[in-house]
């Protein structure tokens, strides 16, 4: 075995990357990297039972040169007994579709190849050929975009099934290896032109910062491995905390879009499901260290964009700066997406869904009628479930905070289920005494911030249940009463996220 293949068994060995028995998918481009890659599997899998298979996808960019590099690849692999998969794709005409950059395209093009032969395969792991000066260049590109400190801890020599056993190996080296046992590769002529992002740090940033600092690469890869660990300790953190500060919320609509066909729950057959909305309770947000907000804000709109290209420092602090604003005020993110200060909350999603999310909440400020022959649906809240019986003397009135029976009778415009409005008021005693909500909730020392979360059930502007409070004394059951309205709620609410609720 090669010295430098010594080197590299160890490093697997030592971070779990390959083991005894293992089925490996390399990725092998043809270039010095990947067949550098490739070579030195064979190698290991003189020394311990792995089975090797290849994949090479032919991009479709660079006309007979790339076709020269996939029968290259195919010669190689006959020469080694090594299988080998390809697969065929236009590139550019991806990049359009998918509206990325060619360059970025093409890196989602090759780990989808990846990932299905893995997959048809059933193999254990997908070695890549990154090493320490791909390390470097991104930790610099994700350090110019002003990314966190993920990005800046560069990759790791694991992540899912992807290994990278040459992360620690530097481009030099590899020539040198094979120049050594005298394999030959090919040249991309693309490596050369600047004006993809990877190749202007790999040709005129890195060059410089080596000239300024011997070692450089190596040392921004070490540093890296030190971030690397700061960033999992910190997110640790953030995600402790991310569980008491956001939920997620799904808001579905029909193609026609209108008010009455805003709903929760599960789509209709004609129903498309938006994808996840965001909701950030502001008050539990502030409350951390900076730090821990900033990783909780990233950590959302990771989870929004499929691709990190889209999401950069300044679109963290645009949503952090809501917390400082007025309800009501947004701002618009990549690819259709929109962050809404809603009160003490921040919404963040697509903006069709939170449009359609606030048509929900103007509705529930309307008041929904209570249907009290059957269930009635209350948008991301809850369900009021309702049926009216003759009276029984000897059935014992419930107690509960979520039922409630009420005399039918005394019911005059029907009853709706609500947020607060002007002229609210309950009836507190037995001989018609009257209270203003307003009042009463000071006088019960509900926090401002609580009430605008209250689910009223009304009669025109009469409080008939303040549920999870109190209902008025005017619709109390009586010896006259003839019908009972019985009530329950049911809160389908994450009052996880609501720790001041």
């Amino acid at each position: 075995m090669h010295d430098l293949t010594t080197k590299v068994y160890k490093y697997s060995i030592r971070e779990g990357l390959i083991k005894p028995g293992m089925k490996v998918v390399a990725g092998v481009s043809g270039g010095a990297d990947s067949v550098c890659l490739l070579r030195m599997l064979k190698e290991i899998a003189d020394e311990i039972p792995i089975e090797i298979i290849c994949v090479h996808v032919e991009h479709g960019i660079r006309g007979e040169e790339s076709r020269r590099d996939m029968e290259f690849v195919r010669d190689l692999c006959e020469r080694l007994n090594v299988p080998l998969k390809i697969h065929e794709e236009d590139i550019p005409k991806k990049a359009s579709e998918l509206k990325m950059s060619v360059e970025e395209a093409g890196r989602y093009a090759r780990y989808e190849a990846f990932n299905m032969e893995a997959e048809a395969e059933g193999a254990d792991a997908i070695a890549v050929a990154h090493h320490l000066g791909d390390q470097a260049e991104t930790v610099i590109f994700n350090l110019s975009r002003g990314s966190g400190l993920k990005g800046v801890s560069g990759m790791s020599a694991r992540r899912g099934k992807v290994i990278r056993p040459l992360l620690t190996v530097s481009r030099d080296q590899i020539e040198a290896y094979l120049k050594d046992i005298g394999q030959d590769y090919c040249t991309d002529s693309t490596n050369t032109d600047t004006l993809y992002s990877r190749n202007g740090i790999r040709g005129l940033v890195l060059p410089e910062l080596e000239r300024i600092v011997n070692g450089a690469a190596g040392h921004i890869a070490r540093a890296a491995d030190e971030i690397r660990e700061a960033d999992d300790y910190i997110r640790s953190k953030a995600d402790e905390a991310r569980s008491a500060i956001v939920r997620v919320e799904i808001v579905k609509v029909n193609p026609a879009g209108n008010r009455d066909s805003v709903r929760s729950g599960r789509p209709a057959e004609n129903e498309t499901a938006f994808p996840a909305i965001f909701s950030i309770n502001i008050r539990s947000l502030i409350a951390e260290p900076p730090i821990i907000r900033r990783y909780v804000i990233r950590s959302v709109l990771t989870d929004i964009y499929t691709t990190l290209k889209d999401l950069e420092a300044l679109h963290v602090d645009e949503v952090l700066s809501l917390t400082d604003k007025q309800s009501g005020r947004s701002i618009m993110l990549p690819r259709g997406m929109i962050a809404v200060r809603e009160g003490d909350r921040i919404i963040i999603g697509p903006g069709d869904a939170v449009f359609c999310r606030k048509k929900l909440a103007d509705e529930m400020a309307d008041g929904i009628s209570i249907d009290t022959s059957g269930d009635t649906l209350i948008p991301n809240v809850g369900i009021i479930s309702a049926r009216i019986d003759p009276a029984d003397a000897n059935e014992p009135v419930p107690d509960g905070l979520y039922t409630k029976w009420f005399d039918y009778d005394k019911i005059k415009n029907g009853l709706r289920v609500r947020g607060r409005q002007e002229g609210d008021y309950l009836t507190i005693s037995d001989d018609g005494q009257r209270k203003k909500l307003k009042k009463y909730l000071i006088d019960e020392k509900v926090p401002l911030s609580q009430r605008d979360s209250l689910v009223l059930i009304a009669d025109g502007n009469h409080i008939v249940w303040a549920v999870g409070m109190r209902i008025s004394a005017h619709y109390k059951i009586t010896e006259a009463t003839k019908r009972v309205l019985k009530l329950t709620f049911t809160d389908v609410r994450d009052r996880s996220a609501d720790q001041d609720i």
